[in-house]
């Protein structure tokens, strides 16, 4: 049986999407974190509780995910720790700029 390519692309804004859903967190928010109001035309930025600090280490990232989406959901991000994933076109990694 053989695997594309796209099944294994795992996205930023994929990986943020599953680690920072409310469903995780059944107790409530916590500390620091922040919930962003909805911008029209963004589909998942209400859903999300996210901190000023994503850690995002060794979660298979290989692409960064559609750029609005990005903006959308991190605006207020002030740190971002990436390492150990296989973002491997500085492109990619450009459009995590936020």
């Amino acid at each position: 049986m053989e695997s594309s390519d796209e099944d294994e692309v795992r996205t930023f804004v994929q990986v943020l999407s599953e680690k920072y859903n409310p469903e995780n967190f059944p107790y409530g928010q916590g500390v620091g974190v922040v919930v962003l109001p909805r911008p029209p035309g963004s589909p998942v930025k209400d859903r999300l509780f996210l901190p000023s600090a994503l850690v995002l280490n060794d979660s298979g990232i290989s692409k960064a995910g559609d750029r609005q989406d990005i903006a959308a959901s991190c605006a207020h991000v002030v740190e971002l720790d990436l390492s150990h994933n296989q973002l491997n076109d500085w492109g990619e990694v450009g459009v995590l700029e936020f």
